[in-house]
This record gives structure tokens, sequence and C-alpha cells, in this order.
């Protein structure tokens, strides 16, 4: 833990050395340039697009809870997981943080059991964890195999790769199999805390809540894989919706890429994300000017690109935020309609 948090100020420590050499290689001109080209109608069509965008990237929770049999209203899941949004996207770390509001919102709001919370959440993440990874490793086989950005070994860069895929992947396995991975790892990390500590993080709560999860999620597999199948369609449908929105974005701003292009320079954007530092700050502008730059565009379109996505996720932290404020208010819970329970453990 000690090794982790050096490695944590080293990278803070490195935030404001990438800000300043991000200061001294901004064309602000070109940059003013970009802006002012911007068709407003193009523009007004890009943010429709994203809206549109937006309220399908919470189908896939939607579908993991109504394959547990819980049917809740979407506009309270968009909600809810806009609330999450905001407490990822606005803290430090890679993209994770919410998922707590989520089970607490489900579950305080609207009575589904916290090991069916937890599962669903669970669900929602590990696909989407696939789906990214799925996508980063596309994304770095075409940036290595078409020489674009940088040219590294292909071999080195293809193993380094297919690695990003490994956890995820291994959990869904395990999880198929009847094995209660998250369940061992908490006895083990259990195992190594003070008698106070445990009673005082209940982790036997903690543990029971994990084990019954894993259940739901085993049985859930085994027995509606076609609802699992719905939910990696959804997966499928948001990553194709991310990189039409990014394509679209950058037309707007006057770069005519083409899909391998754009491959590989929304590669470059999502791997600034998974740096420990809040919407990664520094690296999002350096990583897209240095992409775009490289296939001979102008580099002040990776930073009109960078402004874009800050601004758009800046403002829809804003609206989660201002949803999530009025969230912690139990008595203003809504109604919802069960269809059915699944069995809490496999084989039950």
């Amino acid at each position: 833990m000690k090794r982790l948090r050096s490695l944590r100020w080293l990278v803070w420590l490195a935030l404001p050395v990438l800000l300043v050499w991000l200061m001294h290689s901004i064309p602000f001109d070109d940059i003013r340039d970009v802006l002012v080209s911007i068709n407003p109608l193009a523009l007004v069509g890009l943010i429709a697009f994203n809206a549109f965008a937006m309220l399908i990237f919470s189908s896939r929770w939607w579908l993991a809870l109504r394959a547990q049999g819980h049917r809740l209203g979407y506009w309270s899941i968009f909600r809810y997981r806009m609330a999450a949004f905001a407490i990822s996207y606005f803290t430090p770390g890679t993209q994770f943080g919410g998922e707590p509001l989520q089970v607490y919102t489900i579950s305080s709001r609207h009575a589904i059991p916290a090991a069916t919370a937890v599962a669903s959440v669970t669900l929602d993440k590990l696909f989407e964890l696939l789906a990214n990874f799925t996508f980063l490793v596309v994304g770095i086989l075409v940036i290595l195999q078409k020489k674009l950005i940088l040219n590294l070994s292909s071999g080195v860069g293809t193993f380094g790769a297919a690695g990003l895929l490994a956890l995820p992947l291994a959990y869904l396995v395990l999880l198929w199999c009847g094995r209660s991975p998250l369940s061992w790892l908490v006895t083990r990390l259990s195992g190594r805390l003070p008698a106070t500590l445990k009673a005082r993080l209940k982790v036997r709560t903690i543990l029971d809540v994990a084990k019954t999860a894993e259940g739901q999620l085993h049985s859930l597999f085994r027995r509606k894989p076609l609802a699992v199948l719905w939910v990696v369609g959804a997966s499928a449908l948001i990553w194709l919706l991310s990189l039409a929105e990014f394509w679209l974005a950058l037309w707007v701003l006057g770069a005519k890429l083409d899909v391998w292009q754009a491959v590989a320079v929304l590669t470059v954007s999502r791997l600034a994300f998974m740096t420990p530092v809040p919407a990664g700050l520094g690296a999002l502008e350096a990583g897209q000017m240095l992409a775009l730059g490289s296939m001979g565009f102008n580099p002040a379109i990776g930073l009109a690109i960078s402004l874009w996505i800050r601004v758009r996720d800046t403002a829809l932290g804003l609206i989660g935020l201002w949803w999530g404020a009025g969230l912690m208010d139990k008595s203003s819970g809504e109604a919802y309609q069960p269809v059915h329970s699944l069995p809490s453990q496999a084989g039950d």
C-alpha cells in the first residue's frame, strides 16, 4: 500500500509539469480559428446526438435490473446513473466511485434487497469494463498495426493490450462456473484486520451480501442467458454511439478522420481517463494533441476536442450532482413493479 501511495504522489507531482508543458505548447490563435469556424447548426446537431447517446448509456443497468425481476422506470435509472457519474468524474481515480450511490438509490428508494442491488451494479460494471477493455485492445492493436501515433513493437503491445481483458474476463468466467471470487477476496482481506476494525466495518454483513450477489449473478447466467445477451448488446451499442459521437465532434471541429483514425484517437482519450487524476486532467489534452498532430492534423484540434469533452462531461456532471442532491431524501422514493425474484444462490 505504501508503494501504491508513493506512485500516486508521483503522478500528482507530474501533473503540474504536464500542465506547464501544455500552456507553453498551446497554439491559442489556432484554437480560436478552430472554434470560430464551427458551424452553429452542426454544433446543435452534435449536442442533440450527445443527449440521445447519454439516454442510451443507462440501458445496460436498466436491463440488468429487469433480468433480475425488477421493473424500474428508465428515467429513474438514468438520473441515478448520472448522479453516480458525477461522483466518479469529480473525484480522483479511474472513473470509479459512484457505484455505492447506485446501490444506495435503488435499495433505499425502491426497496430492492441490498444483495440484488449489488448484483445489478456489479453486472453493469462488469460488462462496462469488458466493453471498455475490448475497445482499448482493438484500439491499441489498430495503433500498432497501422503505425498510428506511436511506432511500437507490435508483439509487446499486443501482449499488453490483451492483458487488459484478463481481470474482468476471468471474473466473468469464475462467476459462470459458480465461484465467488469477490467473497473469497473479502474473506482473505478480513483475516488481516484487527477484531475491532472488523466489527466497525461489519465484515460479516459485507461478506454475506457479496456471496448472495455473486450467487444471483451465477443463477442469472445459467437461467437467463438471453437476458445477459441483451446486456452485452447494450454494451456494444453504447460503444458504437461513443465512437460515432467522437467522430462527429471531430468532424464539427474540422478534422475528417477515417474509422481507424477515430478509433485510435478515442483510444488515447480513454487511456487518459484511466490515469489516477480527476477527469484525466492534463493527460487528455496532451494525448489528443499528440494523437492528432502525429496524423497530420492541426494539434489545436486536439485541444479543441479536449475542450468539448471537458465542457460536455462537466455539464453532465453538474446535472448529475444537482439530481444527486435530491436523492438522499428517502421519502421521495418511487414505486416499482416487481416481476419475480431470482434465487439468491445458484442451484436453489
